[in-house]
């Protein structure tokens, strides 16, 4: 029996990610539904709208920290908090949670290059163009990197039609080399567990984020 996945993303380059993925494969024992939610503020509305809906076994979210752990009014704070507002405490809130610190641009470097080549450290999308054009060439000629349909377009495709020779696989090899405590570290994710579970049919992943779907207020 297939269980329903459904991933809610922060934006555009959260969706870009899942795209690649879901271009490399998932496990057949999953159904994997991902929305683009359209901005952090969407997540906790979304999570709590689909909570009751009886077709998905789980729901997790995907976000960035953008380096704002200690700002109370962040956006990935202020996220956190509306979560913590569904699920009541703050292991469930974990339990759902898969984020980035700084953001998830890292993951697409990390299928160009190792992560001691790609790391960065500023939130800004604009302070990373230099770094990105030494990998998509197209990207940084006249315009700053800010997440751009066609920008997007540019890096999936590399990874689709291997114009580059990235692949999703080097990718999920490369941020073996993230640390996993977002909150703390920079860069780091917990991101890779997700994308690796999807891809490797890992039903018990998922057990604690279905239990946080069955919560009620």
């Amino acid at each position: 029996m297939q269980k329903n996945i459904l991933v809610l993303l922060e934006g555009s380059e959260e969706e870009t990610l899942f795209e690649i993925a879901e271009h490399d494969g998932f496990a057949e024992c999953f159904n994997v539904f991902y929305e683009n939610v359209g901005g952090c503020g969407n997540i906790a509305p979304y999570f709590q709208s689909e909570m009751s809906d009886e077709f998905y076994d789980c729901i997790v979210c995907v976000y960035d920290v953008d380096n704002r752990i200690d700002i109370n009014d962040s956006a990935y704070n202020l996220t956190r908090n509306a979560l913590k507002k569904i699920l009541l405490e703050d292991e469930n809130v974990d339990n759902v949670s898969f984020c980035t610190n700084p953001n998830t641009l890292q993951f697409f470097l990390l299928g160009a290059d190792k992560l001691e080549n790609v790391k960065i450290l500023d939130t800004s999308k604009s302070a990373n163009t230099d770094l990105l054009h030494k990998y998509w060439e197209k990207l940084g000629n006249k315009k700053d990197y800010d997440a751009d349909e066609w920008q997007l377009e540019i890096i999936k495709n590399s990874f689709i039609y291997d114009e580059y020779n990235y692949t999703y696989g080097n990718m999920l090899k490369n941020a073996e080399k993230l640390e996993l405590d977002y909150k703390n570290k920079n860069p780091a994710s917990n991101l890779l567990p997700l994308l690796v579970a999807l891809k490797t049919g890992n039903l018990d992943f998922f057990i604690n984020a279905e239990k946080a779907k069955e919560i009620k207020e």
